[in-house]
């Protein structure tokens, strides 16, 4: 029974490292560790540490997208735009094999392993006033929704899982609806949660990547069902056989990355809906507007870990730069999101959380050069190894523009 009390312990004195507790949120994670050893939490932005508010990110407007014909009558600004998020459940795998070559539920019941089993929703606003049609309002909702895009992370319910490596985590995904949709002149009217909302649910146009065609589609998973971590050593999910506890985050870049998009509807009119921007796979006026959403887990054993304080920075309005941290071996940089991330601030910028020992890190200066959301092009960088305790690395970022950027 002593052994049992040690990560706990332990736990507390991460929470003064990494600041745990000033805004409450390490009390409610203290209390599930004493109960269960893993919690998992669900973070929809590219910054893991004090991401921008939605009235900071591009002068508090919707990205548009210059390649369509879009109607903006009315558009919100962007921290007025409502969005709904329906969670199925998430899973972890052992199997080092590719999902894509899942086919059957057979395939997928021995590829993944339940993590969790219940559905939430999230949303920034109650489409409901009947707590028992609007199962974001039951089941609260409106402050996960909060947490997911605050930093702090909304806290999932899950189960503990065994000890080993676990190559990949599944978010699925069963609907992501936005409050802004035209077709033509007329706002629309779409579903979700077995409710009418004046928006779109756009879960239908984010699975697959813009020039899809059907064939392809017949062999692809869809890219929300699950949103797919494929980890890489060494950057594995590792469980191991001891009492430490540990928290699981998964994050996407949802928050940073709202554009407006149009389409023609299946009644040759023309469909305007807010979706995400389209950095990654360039959309002109395709029914398919998918790949731009990354995915990231992390381990996080809270007696080990530490914080990164990093100076250097200048900030800039609209905040175009970020600190992004990465394993230096990592090769498709752009293939997956940051381990951590912060938008560039003055003074002192902290990334938290952050295990010592495990690989050589490499802090970047990043900067959304395309003006879409996404910090693309890499300004400057340095690598850094992470021992016990906290660190301090210095990297100048905010100071100029980037040649050909504006």
């Amino acid at each position: 029974m002593q052994k049992r009390w040690i990560p706990v312990f332990l736990v507390c004195l991460s929470a003064l490292q990494c600041g745990w507790g000033a805004n409450g949120e390490g009390h409610a994670l203290l209390s599930l560790l004493v109960n269960r050893r893993m919690i998992v939490i669900l973070k929809g932005t590219y910054a893991t540490d004090s991401p921008l508010a939605f009235s900071e990110i591009n002068n508090n407007q919707l990205f548009r997208d210059a390649d369509d014909t879009i109607n903006v009558d009315n558009i919100p600004a962007y921290s007025d735009l409502p969005i709904y998020i329906d969670f199925g459940e998430i899973r972890l795998s052992s199997k080092f094999g590719s999902p894509i070559l899942i086919s059957s539920n057979d395939d997928a019941v021995a590829f993944w392993d339940v993590l969790t089993s219940g559905r939430q929703v999230y949303c920034s606003q109650i489409y409901s006033f009947d707590p028992l049609n609007d199962r974001c309002l039951s089941t609260g909702g409106l402050i996960n929704f909060r947490d997911f895009m605050n930093g702090n992370g909304a806290i999932y319910p899950s189960r503990d899982v065994g000890p080993g490596i676990y190559p990949h985590a599944g978010v699925f995904v069963r609907a992501i609806a936005t409050g802004y949709s035209k077709d033509d002149a007329t706002v629309s009217i779409d579903r979700f949660d077995n409710n009418d909302i004046f928006g779109h649910n756009i879960i239908q146009n984010v699975n697959y990547d813009p020039g899809v065609d059907a064939a392809q589609k017949q062999i692809l998973l869809p890219q929300f069902f699950p949103l797919l971590h494929p980890s890489h050593a060494p950057g594995y999910l590792v469980v191991d056989d001891s009492y430490q506890p540990i928290i699981l985050e998964i994050r996407f870049n949802l928050k940073e990355n709202l554009m407006v998009h149009s389409y023609p509807n299946g009644s040759s009119r023309t469909q305007t809906v807010v979706s995400f921007s389209d950095w990654r796979k360039n959309h002109a006026g395709q029914f398919d507007i998918g790949g731009a959403v990354l995915t990231r887990a992390r381990m996080i054993y809270p007696g080990y870990a530490s914080s990164l304080t990093i100076t250097g920075g200048v900030e800039t309005t609209p905040n175009r730069f970020y600190y992004a941290l990465y394993f230096q071996v990592e090769d498709k940089k752009d293939e997956t999101l940051p381990i951590a991330a912060t938008p560039v601030r003055n003074g002192r910028n902290v990334l938290a959380n952050i295990m010592p020992g495990i690989s050589t890190y490499v802090l970047q200066c990043r900067y959304d050069c395309k003006y879409d959301g996404f910090p693309e092009v890499v300004v400057n960088e340095t690598p850094f190894e992470m021992q016990l305790g906290p660190r301090s690395v210095d990297l100048a970022c905010g100071n100029a523009v980037p040649a050909g950027c504006d």
